[in-house]
């Protein structure tokens, strides 16, 4: 019990060690949408209500991820605010905790495998050591802790192995007759776990394969799977053909369901699926060959595969893929352990990097399936007394390695500069990567670079509009004028292109700044935008939304009023732009309309997943006293 609490401090500390130079980081990207912009979050109180309202508060998956979402609200009622550096330390804590958990989980698969042929429990504990701590300072874990947002990814890996580990633990005592009720209480904390995972993030749907592979491979021959081998012929073949059925069921509505998302990516289903192969082998190439210049915070720079030999490393990436998975079944029982590690990796990269409509590639995706890759590589190692010695030195050198170059990329995420022109050096293609070099070099002050980069990303991406929408909002930033050969240029494109999350924020973030003097002259051009956005698609009330902000700032309140009222009409849970309305009619002194706008918000109020309970009983008050002062009865 003494050293497993010595390696548990040892990998919090070190963990805490790597990863501090980049608590001073900002909030960047997805943390803009998802965390500083989601006003549910900004909860002043403890309240169910607060608390449920912010856990509901998410817009990611189809499970809306509320647990997550929940520790994003807390973290901000505790540190008393958006605090980059509390949520990064909250990350941090967690996979300080995570890697502790590896540990556990490793102690349990290496007793198993080597059950049979009775190692020294120390070899198992410094097997288990060197794992978690492999993989707890590995530089592919870095996005899902210093990338605040990807506080999902790594909240579903700790509840992921939460599962697994109460699995194992109910499944070995069942096997060594423990009493009923400590199993059954195992295996109830398994799923409570496992259903907190799956509100982290999706992924976490994949843990039950994960259960099964261990299974198959640890646990072949006791109870249930024992039984099998007392069912007559006809009874397998009939199970194995209601397998199959299931299974290509399963897949064709799974296919199905990802069809429609296709309609918003510049790429297909087939040509996802083909550069998956590639984006998979760049994964394994990263965790076990880590080029501090490989890693990146986007990885939209990695060319489509058209076909299996466009590029035809497409080809040659397929076959190395199946050739692992080949080897990995024909060594299933002389090494298993292998077989589950890899097993354990391409199960885990089963829904974000095959056929579903996401972005190509990101380096937390390899969160939890890195762990298999680090297992299945420990696996290999001799074991022998005479190598002993070398082993442990070899794993002391790579542990150097990864635990500097951590370091080395967490201190450049500690300063929002130094990212973006770190990024853009070693990744010059990226058009993401451009725009986040254009929004750092403008928040410094250099025009030269901030504009030169945000050109630059509309070359490399041309179907997409928010860089034309920040290019613009530079120039006027700065007082620079904007040529009429631009807004053309953003016209065009929103003609033409679908808009992505990242336009809409864009639209969202300039929205925000129209009524401040450096974005004046950008009121015309945004109007202009919202009306070719709004004849794309006439029934999105986001567009509304944002169009009635600009007439506001514009000084066109009757305009203003009626987008609004439209945008609500669109979507009744919507309740921004009833507060807008209520704020612009008490600001004309039309108390009466205000008070009618105010009782339409109550009701919507009443339907909405997100109530604002405390923002309309503020206004009731401002409009009770606004009544009071003009001598109207309350």
């Amino acid at each position: 019990m003494f050293h497993k609490l010595l390696i548990s401090i040892l990998l919090i500390s070190f963990c805490t060690l790597i990863y501090f130079p980049g608590i001073s980081g900002s909030f960047i990207f997805d943390d803009l949408s998802n965390i500083t912009h989601n006003s549910f979050l900004r909860i002043q109180d403890l309240s169910f209500s607060s608390l449920h309202s912010s856990a509901s508060a998410g817009h990611a998956g189809p499970l809306k991820r509320p647990v997550a979402m929940l520790s994003f609200a807390l973290n901000y009622y505790f540190s008393g605010g958006y605090s980059a550096s509390a949520f990064k330390i909250t990350n941090i804590a967690i996979h300080c905790l995570n890697a502790v958990l590896v540990f556990i989980l490793c102690l349990q698969l290496f007793r198993r495998v080597t059950i049979n042929s009775l190692p020294s429990t120390q070899l198992i504990f410094w097997l288990a050591s060197g794992v978690s701590l492999m993989w707890a300072i590995h530089p592919i874990n870095l996005t899902s802790v210093l990338y605040i947002v990807q506080r999902m990814t790594s909240l579903s890996t700790l509840f992921s192995l939460g599962c697994v580990i109460f699995y194992l633990s109910a499944r070995n005592r069942w096997l060594n007759g423990a009493h009923p009720w400590k199993v059954s209480s195992l295996f109830c904390a398994s799923i409570i776990s496992l259903l907190l995972a799956l509100f982290s993030k999706e992924n976490a749907v994949l843990i039950p394969l994960i259960i099964l592979l261990i299974e198959v491979l640890l646990y072949p021959t006791e109870k249930p799977w024992s039984l099998i081998n007392t069912l007559s012929k006809q009874q397998k073949i009939i199970g194995s053909a209601v397998i199959i059925a299931f299974s290509i069921a399963a897949l064709l509505w799974a296919v199905d369901y990802a069809a429609g998302g296709f309609n918003n990516r510049p790429f297909t289903m087939l040509e996802r699926v083909l550069t998956e192969s590639r984006v998979l082998c760049f994964y394994l190439s990263l965790i076990l060959i880590p080029r501090i210049d490989a890693f990146g915070l986007f990885h939209d720079d990695i060319a489509l595969s058209t076909s299996l030999f466009a590029p035809w490393t497409t080809i040659t990436s397929i076959i190395f893929i199946l050739g692992l998975l080949l080897t990995a079944f024909y060594y299933r029982n002389k090494r298993p352990l292998f077989a589950l590690g890899i097993g354990w990796f391409f199960v885990g990269h089963l829904l974000e990097s095959t056929f579903f409509p996401l972005e190509i590639a990101h380096e937390h995706r390899n969160n939890l399936p890195s762990i298999g890759i680090i297992i299945a590589a420990f696996s290999l190692i001799p074991l022998v007394e005479v190598a002993r010695r070398k082993v442990v030195l070899g794993v002391v050198f790579v542990a150097l390695i990864l635990g500097s170059t951590t370091w080395l990329r967490a201190k450049q995420w500690g300063n929002y500069q130094s990212l973006a022109y770190y990024e853009a050096s070693h990744h010059p293609n990226s058009p993401a990567i451009q725009a986040l070099l254009s929004n750092a070099a403008n928040q410094a002050g250099d025009i030269n670079v901030a504009t030169q980069a945000i050109k630059r990303a509309m070359e490399l991406e041309p179907n997409e509009t928010a860089y034309a929408l920040h290019y613009q909002n530079i120039l006027a930033i700065h007082g620079r004028e904007i040529p009429d050969e631009l807004q053309q240029e953003t016209l065009n494109r929103i003609k033409r292109n679908l808009a992505t999350p990242s336009t809409i924020l864009a639209l969202q973030q300039i929205a925000s700044c129209l009524d401040k003097p450096p974005c004046h002259p950008l009121k015309d051009n945004y109007l202009e935008w919202l009306n070719n956005f709004i004849k794309n698609d006439p029934k999105n009330s986001t567009y509304y939304y944002f169009r009635g902000i600009a007439n506001r700032a514009t000084g066109l309140s009757l305009p203003a009023l009626n987008d609004f009222q439209r945008a609500h009409e669109l979507r009744k849970d919507f309740l921004h732009p009833l507060f807008e309305m209520v704020a612009i009619l008490l600001k004309h002194g039309q108390i009466n309309q205000a008070e009618f706008a105010l009782q339409q918000l109550k009701s919507a109020n009443k339907q909405s997943k997100n109530p604002r309970h405390t923002e309309i009983e503020r206004l009731e008050k401002n409009i009770a006293d606004l009544k009071k002062s003009s001598g109207q009865p309350a």
